[in-house]
């Protein structure tokens, strides 16, 4: 049976004053609990997953987190057999502190047994914040995974020290075109985009994520097009490329033309795991599929706006993905038409890059990008990011070509020292 200790903690030091919940007790430490939700513990034999919640605050939250602790894991406790509670009780959740941050703002956390949770997206998101999403004002604001857990996960296959050596770029970001005008387009007008893109010196171009309609240039014949181009800018310049052709259908359809798609010589994919799912991200993975995934943030808009509800984005777009597999995330940069404020934008970054057991990712904060930001985004986010930019690129008065090289150029200057 797990035991409880006698000393009671809350998990910010500069919160306001309450009464704290006690807990069971877990792993020795000196640490403070403020810093909970960037721990893992073990009760007993048990590792747990800790998940940390933002509610309006209520004299009341104790109730309301002890419920979630039990209705998410055993369903019920008060109305058990005894006897039934002795086995059930190392599959109880256990609300962990209870913090007021603000006075209308209030805190808790909950620990899962990991045992409860098979080492999936769709598993570990249906329990700590499936039901749970729809309980009201509730915002899931941070989630700890203990290594019994992660190591189930496949990670990026190259991630950013990968990509680096794959492309020999080692001192300034890595720059990505987006096509534009997809839908509908054909074969001889994807090869001269494709051709301009190119010329224009980019070290990757990607579909857009709304390309669907393929029929006049199909994926299967796009891919050996853009591996002639490709090799052929490898043997005039030096310069490695990368296409990354937009995978859509259901996740076995996904599977099938991704496999499909490597024989050909594609050697990457744009996918929306918010979409298709991020399982799907780990099926390609542990199917083989070892090429670069990008993943874009398409539909995850909800998920992630600041209004009490969702999840923190630093979670959805920066700790998940990497687990997943992704080697480069997309995300909303603070400076577009649909921006990111900087702090949330940072701290998707900051999972993208931190000490992990997986490679970092490649950060990519995307809309609005222009050359005019280019020094504005490099001292926000570091040289460890893609520069993603599409209207840019094709809307340059000289064309695409010239967008493609202005943007190359800004990037090569800046991080020399000499751009503006």
């Amino acid at each position: 049976m797990r035991e409880r200790p006698d000393d009671t903690w809350a998990t910010d030091l500069n919160a306001v004053p309450i009464p704290s919940v006690t807990h069971r007790k877990m792993r020795e430490t000196s640490a403070p609990l403020q810093a909970l939700h960037l721990q893992w513990f073990c009760w007993g034999e048990f590792s747990v997953i800790t998940a940390t919640y933002e509610v309006p605050w209520s004299d009341h939250l104790a109730k309301r987190a002890e419920s979630i602790a039990v209705g998410m894991t055993i369903g019920a406790w008060d109305d058990v057999h005894p006897l039934r509670q002795k086995e059930m009780q190392s599959f109880r959740g256990e609300v962990g502190s209870i913090t007021r941050i603000s006075a209308e703002v209030g805190r808790f956390v909950i620990h899962y047994p990991v045992k409860n949770i098979q080492p999936t997206m769709g598993s570990l998101l249906t329990v700590v914040f499936g039901k749970v999403s729809l309980d009201g004002t509730i915002r899931l604001v941070a989630l700890d995974l203990p290594e019994e857990f992660t190591h189930h996960f496949p990670g990026p296959a190259l991630g950013l020290p990968g990509l680096r050596a794959k492309f020999a770029v080692y001192h300034r970001p890595f720059v990505m075109s987006i096509f534009k005008r997809e839908n509908g387009i054909r074969l001889d007008e994807f090869t001269e985009a494709f051709e301009q893109q190119l010329a224009g010196g980019v070290d990757w171009i990607k579909d857009d994520e709304i390309f669907f309609h393929d029929d006049h240039a199909p994926l299967f014949e796009r891919i050996p097009i853009a591996r002639r181009l490709l090799d052929q800018r490898l043997d005039r310049t030096g310069q490695r490329g990368l296409y990354a052709p937009n995978l859509v259908g259901t996740p076995k359809q996904i599977l099938d033309k991704a496999r499909r798609a490597v024989e050909l010589g594609a050697e990457g994919f744009l996918v929306s795991p918010f979409v298709v799912g991020l399982d799907v991200l780990m099926d390609l993975r542990k199917q083989g599929v070892e090429v670069p995934l990008i993943a874009h943030p398409a539909f995850v808009g909800g998920m992630i706006a600041p209004h009490g509800y969702g999840i923190a984005p630093d979670i959805l777009l920066g700790q998940l993905p990497r687990l997943a597999g992704a080697d480069i995330v997309l995300f909303p940069s603070p400076y577009g038409s649909v921006g990111m404020d900087r702090d949330l934008a940072l701290a998707v970054h900051q999972h993208h890059v931190e000490p992990s057991p997986f490679p970092e990712v490649v950060s990519g904060p995307s809309t609005g990008i222009h050359a005019g930001l280019i020094s504005q985004l490099i001292e926000d986010f570091g040289y460890d990011i893609v520069v993603n930019a599409g209207s840019a690129i094709h809307g340059h008065p000289r064309g695409t070509e010239a967008g493609a090289r202005v943007l190359m150029d800004t990037v090569q200057e800046v991080c020399h020292g000499t751009g503006v």
